[in-house]
């Protein structure tokens, strides 16, 4: 997971800096939407993977932003290809157990912080 943030941040993708930061969304329309463009329901999926999208699902920056899908190498999405630019998403299968504890992270993160629809926020990758 951490993999697949940093190449879609190095490859234009806001979220990573305070000049370009993600937006949080609480309109159901537009998390779904972001989730069914960047991680269409019928796409296969690896035994025990599940599709991660960047800019996240939760965020104004997603897919239903415009622009294009996107993939890297390794990412087990074939016939996509990897782009660069800020507008669109990447989608990487990323294993199961590790989707589902970002999720949680998200949500605590959202409530601790007190994260309201239209607040700012930034990715970071770190040790």
């Amino acid at each position: 997971m951490a993999s697949h943030i940093t190449r879609a941040q190095h490859s234009g993708l806001p979220g990573s800096t305070f000049k370009s930061p993600l937006t949080r969304t609480t309109n159901a329309a537009i998390i779904g939407r972001n989730r069914d463009l960047a991680c269409p329901r019928g796409e296969s999926r690896p035994q025990g993977k599940s599709c991660d999208e960047y800019p996240l699902a939760t965020s104004k920056e997603g897919l239903s932003a415009g622009g294009q899908r996107r993939t890297f190498p390794g990412c087990s999405i074939p016939r996509v290809p990897s782009r660069t630019g800020a507008k669109g998403a990447s989608a990487c299968m990323i294993s199961t157990s590790d989707q589902n504890y970002q999720g949680g992270m998200n949500s605590s993160f959202y409530k601790a912080e007190r994260m309201l629809d239209g607040d700012p926020y930034r990715v970071l990758i770190g040790d």
